[in-house]
């Protein structure tokens, strides 16, 4: 119950501060620093033994040119694990990327790929055992962006990870996941 409603208050705060950054940004419309909250849809693959879960991120980002940003991201991600061992195994990601895109074109409609590295906290919990391990991880991925006004974009993205996290299930296997990122883009003045 206290997971859930940790949650919940992640989000709000994160949709708290979207609000309070589009004020900001109709007071100074197309900059080049942006603000980039989201939600995010994840799909465990390899030898993870989870199911599909659920989290929340934030990023700072800067148009460099007509095609290239960065942004530094950071992301909590909570999944499910199927165990037999174990039982009611839940596992928390937590981590950060550095993001490199490429748009295609810059229009109200425009397509990009996406090339991330970054670190990330694995804290596996069940009733017989707790896990904490650190890793690198590599994104790539394609995604588009809409904008609604100067002052509001959407975004979402598909995305393919890899993870440095030494297989503990003894399989042998590489540990990956796919995530779609859904959020917005609020321009911010610094």
């Amino acid at each position: 119950m206290t997971m859930k409603i940790n949650k919940i208050r992640v989000l709000g705060l994160l949709f708290s501060i979207g609000y309070a950054c589009i004020h900001q940004a109709n007071a100074v419309p197309n900059q080049d620093f942006y603000l980039a909250p989201f939600g995010s849809f994840l799909q465990t693959g390899g030898d993870t033994g989870g199911s599909a879960g659920w989290g929340v991120g934030m990023g700072v980002g800067k148009v460099l040119s007509e095609h290239f940003n960065i942004e530094l991201r950071g992301f909590w991600q909570n999944y499910q694990n199927d165990f037999s061992c174990c039982g009611g195994t839940e596992t928390d990601l937590v981590g950060a990327t550095a993001d490199v895109q490429y748009y295609f074109f810059r229009e109200s409609f425009a397509p990009y790929l996406v090339a991330s590295v970054g670190g990330m906290t694995t804290n596996i919990t069940s009733p017989a055992f707790k896990l904490s391990q650190e890793s690198f991880i590599f994104e790539a991925g394609a995604g588009t962006s809409y904008t609604i006004a100067d002052y509001l974009i959407l975004r979402a993205d598909v995305r393919y990870r890899l993870n440095t996290l030494p297989d503990n299930l003894g399989s042998g296997g590489v540990l990956n996941d796919a995530v779609v990122n859904l959020g917005f883009i609020v321009p911010i003045g610094l």
